[in-house]
């Protein structure tokens, strides 16, 4: 994963919504523990986030294969999940899986959407 010390980190994932009475409800929150490393966005992952999104602060994660990410999708008006990493939010645009003989990972790049209201 990363030469980087592994940091206690909460994976924020919704369940789909639906729409009641014409009104959109998300979907109930479901948090997830997991160590990772953090660090921030370097100039190659910035590239690979929409337009807007670039002159926000980002980082990158690398997570453990088990935990399941879902990124952002714009055309789809779809929200990513969110990393929790020392009461900052981060919407997750960029996902990618390696899921190599040798160390499987995921390989994350995340936005800051927010602070953890206490």
């Amino acid at each position: 994963m990363s030469l980087f010390r592994n940091t206690k980190m909460v994976r924020r994932s919704f369940s789909p919504g639906t729409r009641v009475k014409g009104t959109w409800q998300e979907g109930a929150p479901a948090d997830t523990e997991f160590w990772g490393t953090a660090q921030p966005a370097s100039g190659k992952a910035l590239e690979l986030l929409p337009e807007g999104k670039r002159n926000t602060e980002s980082i990158e994660v690398y997570a453990p294969i088990e935990v399941k990410f879902t990124p952002a999708d714009e055309d789809l008006k779809r929200s990513g999940d969110i990393i929790v990493l020392r009461g900052r939010l981060y919407e997750v645009y960029v996902a990618k899986e390696f899921n190599s003989f040798l160390l499987p990972h995921w390989e994350l790049v995340a936005v800051k959407v927010g602070v953890e209201s206490a």
